[in-house]
């Protein structure tokens, strides 16, 4: 769902500042935010980088990370996996919709059609 290539200039964009995020003298501080939280939000999708340095501490931070990441993760609003499902049922409503008139209108023939007798 996210993944793909950068073929055009806003995905080398997106991609350079993500680097650009990580990729900094500040991600060698304590409390580094890798991702930024979003404010005023009991549980902000923050992702904090572990403060040792040891393979031990960053083994035991990559087993704490959820299971599924947030799309906060991605640089994505923290409801992108709602509007996305809202999309889908938005367009499963048009198709039903659709095929609801079809077969109305078969109906509808079939209720005009003369019948023999």
């Amino acid at each position: 769902m996210y993944g793909g290539k950068v073929d055009d200039a806003q995905d080398f964009e997106t991609l350079f500042g993500m680097v650009y995020d990580v990729m900094t003298p500040a991600a060698f501080e304590d409390n580094y935010q890798i991702v930024k939280g979003v404010e005023g939000e009991d549980d902000n999708g923050a992702l904090e980088l572990p403060s040792g340095t040891r393979m031990k501490d960053f083994m035991e931070w990559v087993n704490e990370l959820p299971e599924r990441e947030p799309p906060t993760y991605l640089g994505l609003p923290a409801n992108a996996e709602k509007l996305l499902l809202v999309g889908q049922a938005n367009e499963m409503m048009g198709k039903l919709s659709m095929v609801m008139n079809v077969l109305d209108e078969g109906e509808q023939i079939m209720a005009e059609a003369p019948t023999e007798a």
